[in-house]
């Protein structure tokens, strides 16, 4: 006999972790999960775990962050509690980890309300290895445990942890596919400069990709401390005039970028299930990438995306370099990748969300619904005024970015009207 399917609306969800604008894959996930379940009838309550005005105070800020976000959190957490059915957590490794699940359990026991937890991040092998003797236990007492890829519910069941898989979710709506008439030379790369993400193999890659298809051009977007070396390496290798570099760009600027690019690229040394990944995908870029953590459960090599070993800038170039001289294939791995991405999208991940939250006590699915009224819907922050000069990348003319105007705001209630709450209260009294 069939389950019956989760009713949304009947929760009452606290969301815990990182939300927009703090950069990073668990920030964009917390703030996709916490807008489909608003769509869904759920009240969701946010505690954010990032404290934004600390982090920015000049020299002592990096000093003091982790002492204020244990603080603010508690106090966010406090307040959110009675108001709640269930904790969601949203985490990653090591602080990532502990600062979320250490407050939100001890909050939970305090008020008692099941706690559910979706783990991200390429890095867990190395941070269980580090740190099961104090991770475990608290991994034990969460109500329901779910992981983003295969890759790393493989890495947990070696410490005999049980985790659901719930992939990343997509808004995929807002990655309109772009039919391509021409492939140019035009490979992007997004990551942060840091170790794992290995940008010097992106930009070694480059100089050999050059030699095989000159008119070769790369834009590179992030920030890091690598970046003195990448800039180095560039220059000794003769590829500098080549690299387009932004340490940042707006949604829609990379939103555009991505339907500009021919290829992306993405070089990690280990990895999970990047979403910018599936963002290029789903906007029409071939995805060339190194074969590391959850990427070969997302792409299928030369069927919807072409993968290579790890630090062999020989093998990404070269698979790059067929990718641009043969449209037909271009064309083939492009549309096969949006239709894999298509999955990603919320009604593809909807009943593995209700599975994980079927693991709840059954006295938490029969609350009543909230009555309150809505928080504020979250929207993107409107793109800076000009635009990225794709001529030095080797394009004909100019990729205006903001061409498109930012999405309107989604209309409010008057200040004057009186939300289901107040007359709740006055009818009460």
């Amino acid at each position: 006999m069939s389950q019956r399917p989760i009713r949304f609306d009947r929760l009452r969800v606290c969301v815990v972790g990182p939300f927009l604008p703090r950069p990073g894959g668990v920030s964009v996930q917390g703030e996709l999960l916490t807008r489909f379940l608003k769509a869904e009838g759920a009240r969701v309550q946010r505690v954010d775990t990032n404290v934004e005005a600390v982090r920015r105070l000049p020299w002592v800020g990096h000093w003091l962050l982790p002492f204020a976000q244990v603080v603010l959190v508690t106090l966010r957490l406090l307040r959110a509690a009675p108001r709640s059915d269930v904790f969601h957590v949203q985490a990653a490794s090591y602080w990532g980890f502990y600062l979320p699940t250490v407050a939100t359990l001890a909050v939970a026991r305090l008020y008692r309300r099941p706690v559910v937890m979706s783990f991200f991040g390429g890095g867990a092998a190395d941070f269980m290895a580090r740190h099961s003797r104090w991770a475990l236990p608290l991994l034990r007492r969460l109500d329901g445990f779910a992981v983003s890829s295969r890759f790393l519910q493989e890495v947990f069941q070696r410490y005999g942890v049980d985790a659901a898989v719930i992939p990343s979710v997509i808004e995929i709506e807002r990655f309109p596919f772009r039919e391509r008439a021409e492939w140019p030379p035009l490979v992007l790369w997004v990551r942060g400069l840091l170790p794992h993400a290995n940008p010097l193999m992106a930009v070694r890659a480059l100089a050999r990709l050059r030699e095989l298809v000159p008119g070769a051009r790369l834009m590179m977007v992030g920030r890091g401390p690598l970046a003195p070396q990448v800039q180095a390496l560039a220059k000794e290798l003769g590829v500098a005039d080549a690299i387009a570099y932004r340490p940042w760009l707006s949604f829609h600027q990379l939103r555009q970028a991505m339907q500009t690019a021919s290829v992306m690229w993405n070089t990690n040394t280990h990895d999970n299930f990047p979403l910018s990944l599936l963002e290029a995908a789903a906007s029409g870029a071939v995805v060339v990438s190194t074969a590391v953590g959850g990427v070969p459960e997302l792409l299928t090599d030369g069927v919807d995306g072409l993968l290579v070993p790890p630090d062999d800038h020989e093998a990404l170039a070269a698979a790059t370099a067929q990718v641009l001289r043969r449209p037909l294939l271009a064309e083939g791995l492009a549309r096969n990748a949006r239709l894999v991405v298509e999955r990603y999208s919320w009604p593809g991940i909807r009943e593995d969300v209700a599975a994980l939250y079927r693991l709840l006590p059954r006295e938490t699915l029969a609350r009543r619904r909230w009555l309150e009224a809505p928080e504020e819907e979250w929207s993107p922050p409107p793109a800076a005024v000009g635009s990225v000069d794709w001529e030095i990348m080797g394009l004909r003319g100019r990729a205006e970015f903001l061409k498109g105007q930012p999405e309107p705001p989604q209309a409010t209630s008057s200040p004057q009207q009186v939300s289901p709450s107040r007359r709740g209260r006055r009818s009460r009294r």
